[in-house]
Protein backbone atom coordinates (compact mmCIF):
# COMPACT_ATOMS: atom_id res chain seq x y z
CA UNK A 1 0.00 0.00 0.00
CA UNK A 2 1.52 3.43 -0.95
CA UNK A 3 1.83 5.91 1.61
CA UNK A 4 1.45 8.54 -1.13
CA UNK A 5 -2.06 10.90 -1.12
CA UNK A 6 -4.36 9.68 -3.71
CA UNK A 7 -4.49 11.80 -6.60
CA UNK A 8 -7.08 14.27 -7.06
CA UNK A 9 -9.77 13.45 -9.90
CA UNK A 10 -8.42 9.64 -9.06
CA UNK A 11 -11.89 7.67 -9.97
CA UNK A 12 -12.75 6.16 -6.63
CA UNK A 13 -13.64 2.07 -6.60
CA UNK A 14 -17.20 1.74 -5.42
CA UNK A 15 -17.69 0.34 -1.74
CA UNK A 16 -20.11 -2.17 -0.93
CA UNK A 17 -21.11 -3.60 2.10
CA UNK A 18 -24.79 -4.83 3.91
CA UNK A 19 -26.36 -3.66 6.74
CA UNK A 20 -30.06 -4.82 8.67
CA UNK A 21 -31.49 -3.20 11.62
CA UNK A 22 -30.92 -0.26 13.47
CA UNK A 23 -28.20 1.58 12.96
CA UNK A 24 -25.79 2.98 15.34
CA UNK A 25 -23.12 5.33 15.86
CA UNK A 26 -20.66 3.05 14.59
CA UNK A 27 -22.51 2.11 11.44
CA UNK A 28 -22.74 5.57 11.32
CA UNK A 29 -19.47 7.04 11.51
CA UNK A 30 -18.59 4.10 9.34
CA UNK A 31 -20.39 5.36 5.92
CA UNK A 32 -19.70 8.58 6.70
CA UNK A 33 -15.82 8.17 6.48
CA UNK A 34 -16.42 6.12 3.28
CA UNK A 35 -18.27 8.95 1.72
CA UNK A 36 -16.20 11.77 2.86
CA UNK A 37 -13.06 9.42 1.19
CA UNK A 38 -15.06 10.35 -2.22
CA UNK A 39 -16.02 6.40 -2.48
CA UNK A 40 -19.80 6.24 -3.79
CA UNK A 41 -21.42 3.41 -1.14
CA UNK A 42 -23.97 1.09 -1.95
CA UNK A 43 -25.49 -0.85 1.37
CA UNK A 44 -27.25 -3.90 0.41
CA UNK A 45 -30.34 -4.74 2.85
CA UNK A 46 -33.45 -6.69 2.83
CA UNK A 47 -35.31 -3.91 4.28
CA UNK A 48 -34.48 -1.39 1.71
CA UNK A 49 -36.98 1.15 3.08
CA UNK A 50 -36.39 0.95 6.82
CA UNK A 51 -32.88 1.30 6.00
CA UNK A 52 -33.11 4.54 3.63
CA UNK A 53 -35.20 6.02 6.53
CA UNK A 54 -32.64 6.02 8.94
CA UNK A 55 -30.76 8.13 6.58
CA UNK A 56 -27.11 6.84 5.93
CA UNK A 57 -25.00 8.00 2.96
CA UNK A 58 -25.12 6.08 0.11
CA UNK A 59 -27.39 4.40 -2.00
CA UNK A 60 -29.47 1.34 -0.41
CA UNK A 61 -30.20 -1.67 -2.73
CA UNK A 62 -32.16 -4.82 -2.05
CA UNK A 63 -30.02 -7.36 -1.62
CA UNK A 64 -31.69 -10.23 -3.08
CA UNK A 65 -30.37 -8.49 -6.26
CA UNK A 66 -27.17 -9.21 -4.95
CA UNK A 67 -27.49 -12.57 -3.94
CA UNK A 68 -29.89 -14.90 -5.40
CA UNK A 69 -30.95 -18.16 -4.23
CA UNK A 70 -28.25 -19.85 -2.45
CA UNK A 71 -28.89 -22.70 0.45
CA UNK A 72 -26.67 -22.40 2.45
CA UNK A 73 -26.95 -18.45 2.28
CA UNK A 74 -30.61 -18.69 2.98
CA UNK A 75 -30.09 -20.66 5.82
CA UNK A 76 -27.99 -18.62 7.51
CA UNK A 77 -30.20 -15.70 7.16
CA UNK A 78 -33.34 -17.52 8.48
CA UNK A 79 -31.18 -18.63 11.20
CA UNK A 80 -30.24 -15.13 12.05
CA UNK A 81 -26.79 -15.58 11.28
CA UNK A 82 -25.83 -12.59 9.59
CA UNK A 83 -22.20 -12.36 9.66
CA UNK A 84 -22.20 -15.58 7.91
CA UNK A 85 -25.01 -14.54 5.18
CA UNK A 86 -22.67 -11.60 4.77
CA UNK A 87 -19.74 -13.72 3.83
CA UNK A 88 -22.04 -15.02 0.66
CA UNK A 89 -23.39 -11.63 0.38
CA UNK A 90 -19.50 -10.35 0.10
CA UNK A 91 -18.02 -13.11 -2.12
CA UNK A 92 -21.12 -12.54 -4.72
CA UNK A 93 -21.06 -8.69 -4.97
CA UNK A 94 -17.45 -9.39 -6.00
CA UNK A 95 -17.99 -12.13 -7.93
CA UNK A 96 -20.57 -9.92 -10.25
CA UNK A 97 -17.82 -7.33 -10.03
CA UNK A 98 -20.14 -4.67 -7.68
CA UNK A 99 -16.68 -3.24 -5.91
CA UNK A 100 -14.56 -3.74 -3.05
CA UNK A 101 -16.25 -5.00 0.27
CA UNK A 102 -16.20 -2.91 3.39
CA UNK A 103 -17.56 -4.04 6.53
CA UNK A 104 -19.53 -1.46 8.01
CA UNK A 105 -17.57 -0.63 10.80
CA UNK A 106 -14.05 0.49 9.60
CA UNK A 107 -13.60 3.86 9.71
CA UNK A 108 -11.94 5.19 6.54
CA UNK A 109 -8.59 7.43 7.06
CA UNK A 110 -8.47 7.99 3.34
CA UNK A 111 -9.38 6.77 0.06
CA UNK A 112 -8.27 3.25 -0.98
CA UNK A 113 -5.44 3.50 -3.69
CA UNK A 114 -6.50 1.96 -6.92
CA UNK A 115 -2.99 0.76 -7.79
CA UNK A 116 -2.85 -0.91 -4.42
CA UNK A 117 -4.84 -3.73 -5.02
CA UNK A 118 -2.25 -5.65 -7.78
CA UNK A 119 -3.80 -7.45 -10.32
CA UNK A 120 -7.28 -6.74 -8.70
CA UNK A 121 -6.53 -8.56 -5.40
CA UNK A 122 -7.25 -6.36 -2.02
CA UNK A 123 -7.44 -8.17 0.94
CA UNK A 124 -4.97 -7.74 4.21
CA UNK A 125 -3.29 -9.85 7.49
CA UNK A 126 -4.90 -9.96 10.42
CA UNK A 127 -1.93 -11.69 12.19
CA UNK A 128 1.01 -13.42 10.97
CA UNK A 129 -1.02 -16.41 9.98
CA UNK A 130 -4.61 -15.21 9.14
CA UNK A 131 -6.36 -12.75 6.89
CA UNK A 132 -9.50 -11.08 7.23
CA UNK A 133 -11.86 -10.28 5.28
CA UNK A 134 -13.45 -6.82 6.70
CA UNK A 135 -11.94 -5.15 2.99
CA UNK A 136 -12.03 -7.37 0.29
CA UNK A 137 -12.19 -7.78 -3.34
CA UNK A 138 -10.66 -9.46 -6.38
CA UNK A 139 -10.89 -10.39 -9.92
CA UNK A 140 -15.00 -11.56 -10.48
CA UNK A 141 -13.33 -14.13 -12.60
CA UNK A 142 -10.43 -15.30 -10.61
CA UNK A 143 -9.59 -19.02 -9.68
CA UNK A 144 -9.36 -17.57 -5.80
CA UNK A 145 -13.46 -16.25 -6.45
CA UNK A 146 -14.11 -19.31 -8.27
CA UNK A 147 -13.14 -21.73 -5.83
CA UNK A 148 -13.85 -19.51 -2.42
CA UNK A 149 -17.88 -19.16 -4.06
CA UNK A 150 -18.28 -22.98 -4.80
CA UNK A 151 -16.54 -24.61 -1.94
CA UNK A 152 -19.13 -22.43 0.34
CA UNK A 153 -21.86 -22.96 -2.16
CA UNK A 154 -21.80 -26.71 -3.04
CA UNK A 155 -24.47 -28.78 -0.83
CA UNK A 156 -23.03 -30.84 0.67
CA UNK A 157 -20.56 -28.38 2.09
CA UNK A 158 -17.22 -29.72 3.05
CA UNK A 159 -14.92 -27.12 4.61
CA UNK A 160 -11.25 -28.33 3.98
CA UNK A 161 -10.16 -24.93 5.79
CA UNK A 162 -12.11 -25.41 9.27
CA UNK A 163 -10.04 -27.09 12.19
CA UNK A 164 -9.49 -30.75 12.41
CA UNK A 165 -12.23 -31.52 15.25
CA UNK A 166 -14.47 -29.94 12.69
CA UNK A 167 -13.18 -31.42 9.69
CA UNK A 168 -13.40 -34.92 11.00
CA UNK A 169 -17.15 -34.25 12.56
CA UNK A 170 -18.03 -32.88 9.30
CA UNK A 171 -16.79 -36.27 7.69
CA UNK A 172 -18.83 -37.99 10.03
CA UNK A 173 -22.23 -36.09 9.14
CA UNK A 174 -21.42 -36.86 5.69
CA UNK A 175 -21.08 -40.55 6.38
CA UNK A 176 -24.68 -40.36 7.89
CA UNK A 177 -26.00 -38.09 5.16
CA UNK A 178 -26.29 -34.66 6.93
CA UNK A 179 -25.79 -32.87 3.52
CA UNK A 180 -25.89 -29.82 5.66
CA UNK A 181 -23.80 -29.42 9.39
CA UNK A 182 -25.52 -30.12 12.44
CA UNK A 183 -23.59 -26.55 13.38
CA UNK A 184 -23.29 -24.52 10.46
CA UNK A 185 -22.02 -21.58 12.10
CA UNK A 186 -18.89 -23.43 13.18
CA UNK A 187 -17.89 -23.92 9.44
CA UNK A 188 -15.82 -20.38 9.65
CA UNK A 189 -16.61 -19.50 6.03
CA UNK A 190 -15.13 -15.98 6.64
CA UNK A 191 -11.44 -15.19 7.34
CA UNK A 192 -10.43 -19.14 7.70
CA UNK A 193 -11.69 -20.43 4.40
CA UNK A 194 -10.14 -17.09 3.00
CA UNK A 195 -6.92 -17.44 4.45
CA UNK A 196 -6.89 -21.37 2.97
CA UNK A 197 -7.40 -20.43 -0.65
CA UNK A 198 -5.31 -17.58 -1.11
CA UNK A 199 -2.93 -19.91 0.06
CA UNK A 200 -4.06 -22.81 -1.97
CA UNK A 201 -3.49 -20.52 -4.69
CA UNK A 202 -0.16 -18.98 -3.59
CA UNK A 203 -1.68 -15.52 -3.53
CA UNK A 204 -0.27 -14.15 -0.27
CA UNK A 205 1.98 -12.13 -1.87
CA UNK A 206 -1.21 -10.12 -2.68
CA UNK A 207 -1.86 -9.63 1.12
CA UNK A 208 -1.69 -5.65 2.65
CA UNK A 209 0.69 -5.46 5.70
CA UNK A 210 -1.52 -5.88 8.95
CA UNK A 211 -0.87 -1.99 9.67
CA UNK A 212 -2.75 -1.06 6.43
CA UNK A 213 -6.28 -2.49 7.33
CA UNK A 214 -6.51 -3.92 10.90
CA UNK A 215 -3.69 -1.77 13.20
CA UNK A 216 -5.26 -2.93 16.20
CA UNK A 217 -6.84 -6.41 16.70
CA UNK A 218 -10.07 -7.07 18.29
CA UNK A 219 -8.60 -7.62 21.74
CA UNK A 220 -7.50 -3.67 21.55
CA UNK A 221 -10.62 -2.69 20.09
CA UNK A 222 -11.69 -0.86 23.61
CA UNK A 223 -8.71 1.27 23.08
CA UNK A 224 -10.57 3.06 19.69
CA UNK A 225 -12.98 4.17 22.72
CA UNK A 226 -10.39 5.09 25.53
CA UNK A 227 -10.87 8.73 26.57
CA UNK A 228 -7.26 8.77 26.64
CA UNK A 229 -6.67 7.94 22.69
CA UNK A 230 -2.66 7.68 22.80
CA UNK A 231 -2.75 3.97 23.18
CA UNK A 232 -4.73 3.91 19.51
CA UNK A 233 -2.94 6.42 18.03
CA UNK A 234 0.65 4.53 18.77
CA UNK A 235 -0.76 1.71 16.85
CA UNK A 236 -2.20 3.99 13.89
CA UNK A 237 0.28 4.10 11.53
CA UNK A 238 1.02 6.66 8.81
CA UNK A 239 0.49 3.60 6.06
CA UNK A 240 -3.17 2.40 7.82
CA UNK A 241 -6.08 3.42 5.07
CA UNK A 242 -8.60 1.67 7.01
CA UNK A 243 -9.07 0.82 11.05
CA UNK A 244 -11.30 -1.83 11.49
CA UNK A 245 -13.14 -0.87 14.81
CA UNK A 246 -14.98 -4.11 15.43
CA UNK A 247 -18.06 -3.41 16.69
CA UNK A 248 -18.84 -7.07 17.85
CA UNK A 249 -16.26 -7.09 20.16
CA UNK A 250 -17.28 -3.27 21.45
CA UNK A 251 -20.68 -4.45 21.74
CA UNK A 252 -19.67 -7.87 23.79
CA UNK A 253 -17.61 -5.58 26.49
CA UNK A 254 -20.32 -2.89 26.59
CA UNK A 255 -18.75 -0.02 24.92
CA UNK A 256 -22.17 0.65 21.99
CA UNK A 257 -22.64 3.64 23.71
CA UNK A 258 -21.33 6.92 21.92
CA UNK A 259 -17.86 6.98 22.20
CA UNK A 260 -16.30 9.94 24.33
CA UNK A 261 -15.60 13.22 22.64
CA UNK A 262 -11.97 12.75 22.83
CA UNK A 263 -11.89 8.92 21.89
CA UNK A 264 -10.30 8.23 18.72
CA UNK A 265 -13.83 7.16 17.75
CA UNK A 266 -14.99 10.28 19.26
CA UNK A 267 -12.77 12.16 17.48
CA UNK A 268 -13.45 10.82 14.07
CA UNK A 269 -16.92 11.29 14.63
CA UNK A 270 -16.63 14.82 15.54
CA UNK A 271 -14.31 15.22 12.26
CA UNK A 272 -17.12 14.04 10.30
CA UNK A 273 -19.69 15.83 12.08
CA UNK A 274 -21.62 13.31 13.83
Amino acid sequence: MSRATVAPGTPRQTVVTYWEGPVTWLERLSAASIVAAGHPLHIYSHDVAGLRRQGLPGTVIDAREGIGPNVMADLYRRRGVLAFYADYLRLSLIRDGKGVWSDLDCVFQRPLDPSSGEAGYLFGWLNRSRLNNAILSAPPNSELVARYWDAISTVPIRAPWATGHIRVKRSLELLIGKRIPVHPERLAIGPRALTYFVRQLGLEGHAQPRAVFYPLGDDDAHLLAEADDRAARARILPETVVVHAWRGKLWSIGRDAPPPAASWLGQRCRDLGL
